[in-house]
């Protein structure tokens, strides 16, 4: 067979330089490898085995990091309770009044008033089979309080403390007379829903001085929900209070005089009389019945408002007009941007047209998309506001924007936004307007959903919150835009609080001698955790600085930020873990921590009962015993948990923050003319003898200043004489030179 080999062809050796590298898993290196590899199964096993252990050791590792930066961070300190009411243990709710005299407790059977000094029960107001679970207090006169409460059931109730006792107004799911006197919730008012509907109350807030209330309806049946707006008679209410209290000090004057008034021939009383118990709490100190009320005047509705319909909603709605006249009449021009629902295309004909679709493209159907179910407009908020410029309702008053006392300025309008919509409406509070039959006097559209809102104490700032990380803080008084800052894309805002501007350095370095604006600082909280704060202000940009980063663990999310009432550079915060903090509000440190006994938990940490009475002085948290059991009839016993007072007076990492002075700074700044014209005078008078001072500095340099503007006008002349003179003798005509003026044509003789 023959063999075909190729010639020339020479064989080249590798390079000395190309062998392979020695492998590491050489049997030569690697006295392991001298033996075979496993078998299976074996094999599969010991690399299992490997594998397993490779991960066990990772998380060994990780914790041992863990645990050496938890032993290298600085703890904050911890800090016992100094009381514990355990006769409150079954509280639900707490909340404190606005100028921290009291706290107010819902409990199972009703409401109680606690002072906040000697932690002593004032007053209570209880009903059988009422849980109260939402109670919110608002001053609306010397030590009057409108309180504000929401049971178990959705009904919400409004009560007056005053006097050291609680009179009770009425329910706003209507009521009626039970037996006893005491008021029982039926469902049949046709006002608000159809006969045996039972209607439940989710939200119920009230203005800063209680003028006005709104409430969140909600019918189960039917899913709908709507807001309802209430004008309360504030004057009336105190002036009928009043008259009571009165009625009730000239009875007890009477009642003291004739117990003075005893006859000579009346025996001495017997040792059985004086040790003798008093009488039993009447109905009038421990129930809510009406029979010893005093009759308040009533509430009146102001507005109702239905959320918005949502854009698929709006698709599918057609015109609902009876005759193509009328709905010829309903089309608007196009001339501005609307919803696009007012179109003469009826349900009917859309429905028609569906039809066809579906039936010309049956099979094709299956490849659309499917349409997003949008969530329900489960929420509303809302803010009562004073009169601004940027809705003019309320403008023709001079004296409610010049008003300085809060409590005598009355909201003027209600901004109102629901939950997943893009837009914030304002509606006027002095129009008459039919039931869900109301125009907004303005809406503020918006690309990204708007998740929260803010407004200043005094309503003068407006902030909102969207779903994108972006701010917008409204200057209402003055009708502008503040600014508009992102915080960090891909974020949600949950939370945004103005907080008090005496903690906010005020710029005062524009030429006018008064404030035209006040500073102040807006703290908003994220959903990945974390807590920013910007400073508004004139001629300031809205940097937002991190004070806390986002959180890691889901432990350490915040489920309640809230700065203390006359301390707002101050925070008190709880984590889903059922850890409170107390935080430097600029700063975010913690600077320390309250517990509570080993014994006790913190109640709900996701939706805690924390409150803080006497102006920052006190602090109160709800606690459940961990080794609690439920009875077997279900009632909460007085044993399940107490209520833990703090003194955090007594804490000594907060001693220069109890030390601090704040003064009252208004955020609405209304300069006069006469206080405009007083200051400039105040500011030249201050700068009188800064001028004389000049005057005489310019008469000790005028001297100077003469001698060189002679000097200067000596070398000029000078110049002047030394210049060389320019002769023409080579020139025959200078009206015929080409730079003359007689050579032109216009001056041509």
């Amino acid at each position: 067979m023959p063999v075909y080999i190729r010639k020339n062809v020479n064989f080249t050796p590798p390079s000395i330089d190309n062998f392979p590298l020695e492998d590491d898993e050489d049997y030569i290196t690697d006295p392991d490898q001298l033996l075979d590899r496993l078998p299976q199964p074996y094999r599969m096993i010991d690399k299992v085995l490997s594998q397993w252990y490779d991960e066990v050791w990772q998380i060994i590792e990780k914790r041992e990091n863990e645990r050496l930066e938890e032993s290298r961070r600085i703890r904050a300190p911890q800090y016992e309770c100094s009381a514990q009411m355990e006769s409150q243990g079954r509280a639900c709710c707490v909340c404190d009044s606005v100028d921290g005299r009291y706290i107010f407790i819902g409990q199972p059977r009703g409401l109680s008033a606690v002072d906040v000094q000697t932690q002593e029960k004032v007053a209570s107001w209880e009903e059988e089979s009422v849980d109260i679970h939402y109670v919110k207090a608002y001053l609306i006169g010397v030590q009057v309080y409108l309180v504000v409460t929401i049971d178990d059931m959705g009904f919400a109730r409004l009560l007056i403390f005053g006097g050291d006792k609680f009179y009770f107004v009425k329910i706003l799911n209507e009521f009626q007379k039970g037996r006893g006197g005491a008021h029982r919730p039926i469902f049949s008012n046709p006002a608000h829903g159809e006969g045996g509907t039972k209607l439940i109350i989710s939200k119920c807030e009230a203005s800063r001085n209680g003028d006005y209330l709104g409430a969140m309806f909600e019918n189960p049946e039917t899913a709908e929900v709507w807001l309802e707006v209430y004008k309360l008679p504030r004057d009336a209410w105190l002036n009928e209070l009043e008259s009571v209290l009165i009625k009730k000090e000239e009875k007890s004057e009477e009642d003291q005089g004739t117990d003075t008034q005893a006859p000579t021939d009346q025996e001495a009383p017997t040792p059985q009389n004086e040790v003798e118990p008093p009488p039993a709490a009447t109905q009038e100190e421990s129930t809510g019945g009406e029979k010893h009320t005093p009759k308040l005047s009533p509430t009146s509705v102001v507005m109702k408002l239905k959320p918005p319909p949502s854009m698929s909603e709006l698709r599918q709605k057609g015109n609902p007009a009876s005759s193509i006249h009328s709905a010829c009449q309903k089309v608007d021009s196009g001339e501005v941007i609307g919803t696009g629902v007012n179109h003469i295309l009826t349900p009917n004909h859309k429905d028609m047209r569906k039809e066809v679709f579906a039936h010309l493209h049956d099979n094709l159907m299956e490849y659309l998309p499917k349409e997003e179910e949008a969530e329900p407009l489960e929420d509303v908020n809302f803010h009562f506001m004073t009169a601004g410029r940027l809705v003019p309702t309320g403008l023709e008053q001079q004296s409610q924007i010049e008003e300085e006392d809060d409590m005598k300025r009355l909201p003027t309008t209600i901004a109102v936004w629901w939950k997943g919509s893009t837009h914030v409406v304002h509606y006027s509070l002095l129009k008459q307007h039919k039931d869900f039959d109301v125009k907004p006097d303005l809406v503020w559209p918006y690309l990204s959903p708007v998740t929260s809102s803010a407004i200043s104490d005094d309503t003068s700032l407006l902030a909102v919150g969207f779903e994108n990380g972006n701010i917008i803080i409204w200057d209402r008084y003055l009708g502008i835009q503040r600014g508009i800052v992102n915080i960090m894309d891909r974020v949600k805002i949950v939370q945004l609080t103005f907080l008090d501007p005496n903690i906010c350095p005020q710029n005062l370095d524009d030429y006018q001698p008064y404030r035209t604006k006040t500073s102040t600082y807006l703290l908003a909280l994220c959903d990945n955790g974390a807590l920013y704060i910007m400073m508004s202000g004139p001629g300031l940009e809205l940097d937002p600085i991190c004070i806390t980063p986002p959180v890691e663990s889901e432990d350490d999310i915040f489920t309640m930020v809230q700065p203390i009432p006359g301390m707002h550079d101050l925070l008190i915060t709880v984590l889903k873990s059922g850890k409170v903090q107390i935080r430097d509000t600029l700063q975010g440190t913690v600077l320390c921590e309250p517990v509570l006994p080993k014994s006790h938990e913190l109640m709900t940490p996701w939706d805690p009962v924390v409150a803080v009475g006497a102006m920052g002085q006190v602090l109160f948290l709800k606690g459940n015993n961990k080794d609690y059991g439920e009875e077997e009839g279900g009632d909460q016993s007085e044993s399940a948990g107490a209520l833990f007072m703090y003194q955090m007076k007594l804490f000594p990492t907060l001693d220069s923050y109890m030390s601090r002075k704040r003064d009252k700074v208004s955020q609405t700044v209304h300069a006069k003319i006469e206080n405009r014209i007083e200051a400039l005078m105040k500011e030249r008078i201050a700068q009188q003898g800064l001028r004389k001072h000049h005057m005489q500095e310019r008469w000790g340099n005028m001297k100077e200043e003469i001698w060189s503007i002679l000097q200067y006008k000596d070398m000029a002349e000078k110049k002047a004489d030394n210049r060389p003179e320019i002769h023409y003798k080579r020139v025959r005509n200078l009206s015929q030179t080409p730079g003359s003026m007689g050579w032109t044509p216009f001056f041509r003789n």
